[in-house]
């Protein structure tokens, strides 16, 4: 066949996985979205050794995903209450002074609860700029990519509690102390759009370039990588 006949082909493949996986229960259809993305990943950068980097650059390259460079400021809260460096003091107070404005008792979109990455460029140096780039959206769905594969669980404790599943949000928990925590929630129906952008955009990509996905991967009777 021909490469852009081989470029079809696997595209094909793809939507017609992500459109069987939709019909799936919850539990089991995020795992399978995340292993799509995990796919399309190495065919967009095969030589990308680092799994972490190849899965975010796809999200950041391909998905047009309009909420992966907000920052969760409560996921950034924790992180920076487990750090010890003095650095982020300030950003440490920006991240309580935000969280401080949140009203109680609705769910919370992103627009309207977590800041742009652009948001808080003069805290972007040493630790701080690390623990920002963790608590990324697009960072954040590599974390919860490695819970539900390896340990068939969603991070946190945020759960589908809206009729509207088309962005991520927050809704407010009390533990077992009836101390109130907030919990980010990011809906397969999100994940399932990110599938769809990137496997659109990465054909339009190898159909210009007359790129074969296929190279991207080894086959044959080895079960080992030749990297």
């Amino acid at each position: 066949m021909s490469v852009q006949q081989d470029i079809d082909l696997f595209f094909e493949w793809i939507q017609e996985q992500k459109k069987e996986i939709d019909k799936l229960p919850e539990r089991f259809r995020r795992i399978l979205l995340l292993s799509l993305l995990d796919l399309l990943s190495r065919c967009a950068f095969p030589k990308e050794k680092n799994n972490r980097k190849r899965f975010v650059d796809l999200i950041d390259c391909n998905s047009e995903w309009k909420h992966k460079d907000h920052i969760s400021l409560p996921q950034l809260r924790y992180r920076l209450l487990n750090t010890k460096a003095e650095e982020c003091q300030e950003l440490i107070n920006e991240v309580e002074r935000r969280m401080n404005l949140w009203p109680y008792g609705r769910i919370l979109r992103p627009e309207e609860a977590d800041p742009l990455l652009s948001d808080f460029n003069r805290f972007k140096q040493g630790e701080c700029e690390k623990l920002i780039e963790l608590t990324r959206y697009a960072s954040l769905l590599w974390t919860m990519r490695n819970f539900v594969v390896h340990e068939f669980r969603t991070p946190g404790q945020g759960w589908e509690i809206s009729k509207d599943n088309s962005t991520p949000y927050y809704h407010g928990q009390l533990n077992e102390e009836s101390k109130h925590s907030w919990e980010l929630y990011i809906p397969s129906e999100v994940i399932s759009k990110i599938v769809l952008s990137c496997s659109d955009n990465l054909k339009k990509e190898f159909k210009q370039n007359l790129i074969n996905p296929y190279d991207s991967f080894d086959f044959g009777s080895s079960w080992f990588s030749n990297e």
